[in-house]
């Protein structure tokens, strides 16, 4: 792997004189060939800094390097257990600790491209509050050379399927933080043309990006919170409610509380529309907290609509089937006109009683091909195969990474809120002029402008033709 002339440079920088920084107030001794704090460091420190020690305060970080946000951490009043593949940086992390005088437990191994002996070497499975990663998120394919094995180490995922999917696989089997923890991992916007967030959302795990750092080359690192979703609440099924919705409205439920049926007699879609329901579909609600959520605008539907769309199509067998027509309904593509059909679509409501307000979220979503109704799609014909069961464990995370709050995170400034024009219907017709839509804005108006170059600001559906989509 490595020739003669990169061998000798390593032990060069191993025998050379460690370099001295302050960082943060705290002195640090860095070798050589240990990563020191950069701008990441800076980036997953400024969120740690959000997170108040909660439970039993026990944190662990993977790959350590020179400890300092260990260090940080423990400054906070965590109880710190930190692990790294590299000896250097094991070695830097206890000394760097007793020089600033905190105790943490610095152990060698930890999660890369092959098992270094035994989890329990360098950590206690599902004890932690907090585990955070600055992970190696510089793929293998795109270094041309190697760096040297400690850069290596620190910098390029060499994991055969990926450090982000072991990291995933490990914390959805709670071998990493315990139910009611939060890991927090600094990763790329991007992994292979798939969002690194929708990876997590498969295993069914929730997860927020809670802040973000845009390098002069334009690639984007972030800090992901992950967590498990609503552990704490009730996930009740039942076989048949008028409507799902209505029933979390009235009745004695929490925030993060869900109900699912498998009939729904008397359920409602927007512009009070009657639910079509039928066996073959997901019919299941959210109790979320109204005080998170000031006004139901239609930018949060899309928002919403869109976060469903992007995880099941990064699950689609093919490029292009899923589509959100603004605000709320979620389309499948035929494949054999190559229209659009109605897969499903969300819906919130609202309900006052006195001073006391309630909040739901209903999501409506056909699993699989029922007898031909105009119009109408389902997952299955575009290559999803979930049942009812497995659908709502993904719904369940996505609702729980949009309003579930966790410590101090939901109410970071860089919640993301963009929205993905990629995966909205863009085509419509508007006052018999063909028209493009060109964005939602945080009122949430569709933004629209015609062939002509005329613009307008959307505020009603129903003033829309959509010339794709079939009619149902």
């Amino acid at each position: 792997m490595f020739d003669e002339k990169k061998t000798f440079r390593e032990i060069e920088l191993l025998a050379s004189e460690a370099r001295e920084i302050c960082w943060k107030n705290f002195n640090l001794t860095i070798p050589h060939t240990v990563y020191p704090p950069r701008e990441d460091t800076d980036l997953l420190a400024s969120v740690l800094e959000k997170v108040t020690p909660f439970g039993k305060k026990r944190l662990l970080e993977i790959g350590s390097g020179s400890g300092a946000l260990s260090i940080l951490a423990a400054s906070m009043g965590w109880e710190v257990e930190a692990c790294d593949i590299n000896p250097f940086a094991v070695a830097a992390t206890r000394y760097n600790a007793i020089e600033n005088n905190f105790q943490i437990t610095s152990s060698e191994g930890g999660i890369g491209p092959t098992k270094d002996g035994l989890y329990s070497q360098w950590m206690k499975p599902g004890s932690y509050d907090l585990v955070m990663w600055n992970m190696p998120y510089i793929p293998a394919e795109e270094i041309e050379e190697y760096l040297g094995p400690m850069e290596d180490a620190a910098l390029v995922d060499t994991h055969p399927t990926g450090l982000i999917n072991e990291f995933a696989e490990m914390t959805r089997r709670f071998q990493l933080i315990g139910p009611t923890g939060i890991a927090l991992i600094l990763c790329r916007e991007h992994i292979g043309g798939l969002r690194t967030k929708d990876i997590f959302l498969a295993k069914g795990l929730a997860t927020q990006r809670v802040s973000n750092h845009t390098f002069d080359d334009d690639e984007t690192i972030q800090v992901l919170a992950v967590w498990h979703p609503f552990v704490t609440s009730k996930k009740q099924q039942v076989h048949s409610v008028p409507s799902t919705n209505s029933e979390l409205l009235e009745g004695s439920y929490k925030p993060g509380d869900s109900l699912r049926t498998r009939f729904q007699t008397d359920g409602k879609g927007r512009h009070g529309r009657t639910w079509d329901d039928h066996l073959d579909s997901f019919k299941g609600s959210w109790k979320l907290n109204p005080n998170q959520i000031p006004h139901i605008s239609s930018e949060l539907q899309c928002q919403v609509a869109l976060e469903i769309a992007s995880l099941l199509q990064s699950m689609a067998p093919k490029e292009n089937v899923i589509r959100v027509k603004w605000p709320n309904d979620l389309l499948v593509r035929d494949s054999k006109s190559k229209q659009w059909k109605k897969a499903g679509g969300i819906l919130f409501q609202s309900l006052s009683k006195g001073t006391e307000q309630s909040l739901v979220l209903g999501i409506g979503i056909n699993t699989k091909a029922t007898a031909e109704v105009q119009g109408r799609g389902s997952l299955e014909e575009i290559g999803i195969n979930l049942d009812n069961t497995e659908l709502f464990t993904l719904l369940d995370t996505i609702v729980s990474s949009l309003f579930e709050n966790k410590s101090n995170l939901m109410n970071a400034p860089d919640k993301n809120t963009e929205i993905n024009l990629e995966l909205l219907l863009r085509q419509c017709i508007y006052r018999n002029k063909k028209c493009t839509v060109k964005g939602v804005s945080s009122e949430g108006y569709l933004h629209i402008e015609s062939e002509q170059g005329e613009s307008y600001n959307i505020s009603d559906d129903l003033s829309l033709l959509w010339p794709h989509l079939q009619l149902q």
